[in-house]
């Protein structure tokens, strides 16, 4: 790497805790930002509206379309350790105003992460507590949603090895529970199991339905790159993140893949799509016809999941907007860390307030379930987006560098960003029904705001924008890479 130093601009900032967690912390960031079990159980129902019982095949696509695109984040990943992420990638690559136009972006989908998983625990937890325990009162999802935000609170706002070391421990239950009802229920229904899951004609309404149904499991894949933000805080980040990147996208892949093909079977190819359309927790339902009791395990398995996820999109989000205000594209105050824990405390502290806040007034508007169904929407429709500059970004980049490799900065790139394109037409033709349909604007509505800001702030603030072409990195200097 060749590179001068340069003072950074503004000068002076708060440190993160450098180098201090090893691949096995970095790989579950990502991997708990995908939250597993809560996305099998939910994500993935949005998906089975469209797809139906040919599920499998929207996640094989999604998990294709997700691979390319961890390919081309790996790539820079491995030029670029910064807190800035996805931000400071495109920057780079793209240039500054198109960097800045990923954080805006950014600033959409990542802070949305903890409110909508905050939403889908609260009413799973209060559908439990309805059903299984007998508390009828039904405004007590707030209740929950305030417990699940005291607790990402304690875990993120100390020390980064905390929250790290959390997510491998969460992580591994979850994937272990719902991995063996999985198997338990392809095991029980050996005799029926074909391809026909991978068979378009079975979908309600075709390719269309298949499309359509790989929004939401693209939803289900959001957090592999999440590890990227913790390129200052890793040890060793540019052989880690890379690896966590496309790690996690692969193996969680499979681990969907593996769940949706169980599930299709378990609750019956022929009745799989009025079976899991008319019931509300299907999982929990499955859990109870195969294990009996052990649905307990499924339940705790998601609330686990929920608070393993809101913790990873809480590292990822306060460290990119540390990062921004660090740069001088954000207040100044969101790049302060706390002086004994070194976690990006002020950032912690507004996203707290931004996820309960909207939790609350969705939840109050539309009820939990609707307004996580917003959420989510809204925020797949951005992230599409931001892959696809990421993965333009890494061709550029190394086609300028003059290491242009043909299948990883050509073949791949394209490839991703011709594949995202069609989940992303079909999010939008048709419009989806309300209250969905006033996510998709509020869409829209960002990424047209995002270039009138991105504008005006190229014209009155272009050394900040500049400045997220620096790295911040082990000599204790930010230097721009060649």
């Amino acid at each position: 790497m060749a590179a001068t130093s340069v003072a950074p601009e503004p000068g002076g900032f708060d440190r993160l805790r450098e180098h201090s967690i090893g691949l096995p912390q970095v790989l579950f960031q990502s991997i708990t930002h995908m939250a597993p079990a809560a996305a099998v159980a939910y994500s993935l129902l949005l998906s089975v509206f469209n797809a139906g019982p040919v599920l499998p095949l929207a996640v094989l696509l999604a998990l294709i379309a997700c691979l390319l695109a961890a390919s081309s984040i790996g790539q820079l990943a491995k030029e670029m350790p910064s807190a800035g992420g996805l931000y400071t990638y495109t920057a780079k690559s793209l240039g500054p105003a198109a960097g800045f136009f990923v954080a805006w972006l950014f600033l959409l989908f990542e802070p949305l992460v903890a409110p909508f998983l905050f939403l889908e625990g609260g009413w799973a937890i209060r559908d439990v507590m309805q059903t299984e325990v007998g508390w009828h009162y039904t405004g007590q999802w707030w209740i929950w949603v305030l417990a699940l935000a005291v607790i990402v609170f304690l875990l993120t706002y100390r020390d980064i090895r905390i929250s790290a070391t959390a997510g491998v421990l969460l992580g591994v239950f979850e994937i272990a529970v719902f991995g063996a009802l999985a198997i338990w229920m392809l095991i029980s229904n050996g005799s029926h199991l074909n391809l026909a899951a991978f068979n378009p004609d079975h979908s309600p309404s075709g390719y269309t339905g298949v499309f359509k149904g790989m929004v939401f499991a693209i939803l289900a894949f959001i957090g592999f790159e999440a590890s990227a933000p913790l390129g200052e805080e890793a040890k060793n980040p540019r052989r880690t993140i890379p690896r966590a990147v496309v790690y996690s996208c692969l193996s969680i892949g499979v681990f969907y893949l593996l769940a949706s093909y169980a599930w299709v079977y378990g609750a019956g190819f022929n009745n799989f799509l009025h079976e899991a359309t008319t019931n509300p927790d299907p999982w929990r339902s499955l859990a109870k016809l195969f294990w009996a009791g052990g649905w307990v395990l499924v339940f705790v398995a998601i609330v686990n999941s929920i608070v393993a996820n809101s913790n990873a999109g809480f590292n990822a989000a306060t460290r990119v907007f540390y990062a921004m205000a660090r740069n001088g594209a954000a207040p100044a105050p969101l790049a302060r860390t706390h002086p004994r824990f070194k976690t990006p405390y002020v950032a912690i502290i507004i996203n707290t307030i931004i996820a309960v806040t909207l939790s609350i007034i969705l939840g109050w508007k539309w009820g939990p379930l609707n307004g996580f169904y917003m959420l989510a929407t809204a925020a797949t429709v951005v992230v599409i987006l931001v892959y696809m500059l990421v993965m333009l970004g890494c061709g550029v980049y190394y086609w300028r560098g003059g290491r242009f490799n043909v299948l990883l900065h050509g073949v791949f790139p394209v490839a991703g960003i011709v594949l995202f394109a069609f989940p992303l037409f079909y999010q939008y033709h048709p419009i989806p029904a309300a209250p969905l349909n006033y996510a998709v604007w509020w869409a829209v509505g960002w990424v047209v705001l995002g270039l009138i800001v991105t504008a005006i702030m190229s014209r009155v603030k272009p050394q900040a924008l500049r400045n997220a072409q620096l790295i911040y990195v082990e000599d204790e200097t930010f230097v721009p890479v060649a």
